[in-house]
């Protein structure tokens, strides 16, 4: 049986993805020798397919991969029971798509209602770990309500500051857990730039979830032990909502280490989709350029990914460089066609998801119309965030008819007859 004070993760070091360099695994963010990315490494010898799905609280949550997670002590870690989320095989959809083998991981079925928990429940229990109080973030809405979440269960305190247009109703859950709201007249990036000079100034651990913190992505990667769990092997293709991409970078990263561990054959290629009105990403790969420029003006219904990546866009680029090494694409969706797809998502599956979340299957669409995606693919879709948060944006595309009726029977039955029944 596993003590409360012994080690628990094979994780070593963290890595410069840009010089090489390396560093102990703690808090630190961008590389001080050269200003590039850090990534989390581990000692995958040590690491065996059994040590790795080993269950030591019998707990259905990411933390039963323990083992290629960056997090020492098991006190530390702070939980909601995030991850373990459905995997479920679309046949209406499939076919409407002209796909026989898709598939949705609803990630909204997570504590906070978004795939966020993964990543921030390490990078979070990292903090813990490091005795740290007050957690900050930049945030659109998701990551800000599920730090507050686990900052409250954690006894911290968690800062959020918001672009402007972000909704009263997606900073609801911050406020209401306890944390503390600052909207900013500006983007996400004006968000970013910000909450990077707090941090430095009054030593508050980042939790923004680009690739600033290097124990987020660390969460994001357990999805891709979840879909060998539930698939028994990887995808053809996954297909992932991205604004900076770190879920999609942190989900092939995953792949690999399977790979590495022998437990899966081949990869996944990956499809980064984003929003026609703020697709950086997309415009690089397009333009066969290495390296990924900012986006100015981002307008879009899909909030959860509108990152203009000013002032970061090396982001960016290593979110190009992981879908080109995958074999992969990275394509833009417009809003009419995002909004049109929360419907057929929801009508096909049951599953409501967000404008942001629900652009994984707009881009399926769009894959398979191009012959990108073939007909006998085996294909996943992560529905990143739930459509409750935005309800808003989805209101502008189903309308609600609100007509009133007596308490009659036949006023009911009229009503339903004028509808089909």
């Amino acid at each position: 049986m596993l003590k409360l004070d012994e080690k628990i993760t094979f994780g070593t070091n963290l890595k410069c993805l840009k010089c090489g360099t390396t560093y102990p695994l703690q808090i630190i963010y961008d590389c001080p020798v050269c200003g590039g990315i850090l990534d989390a490494e581990y000692d995958y010898e040590k690491v065996s397919g059994q040590k790795l799905l080993m269950n030591f609280e019998k707990a259905r949550s990411i933390w039963r991969f323990k083992a290629l997670l960056p997090v020492r002590k098991h006190l530390s870690i702070v939980s909601l029971s995030e991850g373990n989320t459905p995997l479920f095989k679309c046949h209406k959809l499939g076919a409407k798509l002209g796909l026989c083998n898709l598939y949705i991981k609803d990630e909204t079925r997570n504590p906070t209602g978004s795939f966020k928990d993964r990543p921030i429940s390490v990078a979070l229990s990292k903090a813990n770990e490091e005795g740290k109080k007050i957690v900050i973030t930049s945030s659109t809405g998701s990551a800000g309500n599920s730090i507050a979440a686990y900052a409250a269960k954690a006894e911290m305190k968690s800062i959020v500051l918001v672009p402007s247009c972000v909704s009263s109703v997606r900073s609801l859950q911050i406020v209401a857990c306890g944390g503390t709201l600052v909207k900013i007249k500006g983007t996400y990036s004006d968000c970013f730039r910000i909450v990077k000079a707090l941090s430095q100034k009054f030593d508050w651990v980042n939790l923004t979830s680009t690739f600033l913190n290097p124990f987020a992505v660390e969460g994001d990667k357990t999805v891709a032990y979840e879909l060998n769990e539930q698939l028994g092997n990887v995808p053809d293709w996954i297909l992932v909502p991205i604004g900076a991409g770190p879920l999609l970078v942190g989900i092939y990263k995953g792949c690999k280490e399977l790979e590495k561990l022998g437990l899966v054959s081949g990869l996944p290629a990956m499809a980064g989709i984003q929003a026609e009105g703020c697709a950086p990403i997309v415009r690089a790969f397009k333009s066969k350029d290495s390296r990924v420029k900012h986006w100015d003006n981002p307008e879009t219904v899909a909030l959860g990914i509108a990152d203009p990546l000013r002032g970061y866009t090396q982001d960016g680029t290593l979110t190009l460089q992981t879908i080109r090494e995958s074999g992969g694409v990275a394509i833009e969706v417009d809003d009419e066609t995002i909004l049109e797809s929360i419907s057929m998502l929801a009508r096909s599956t049951g599953v409501f998801a967000e404008p942001a979340g629900v652009t994984s299957v707009t881009g399926v669409k769009k894959l398979v119309e191009e012959g990108i995606i073939k007909k006998n693919d085996l294909v996943v879709c992560i529905i990143t965030g739930s459509g409750f948060k935005d309800l808003g944006s989805v209101r502008k595309k189903i309308e609600i008819t609100e007509e009133e009726v007596e308490p009659s029977i036949e006023k009911v039955e009229k009503i339903l007859n004028k509808k089909g029944f």
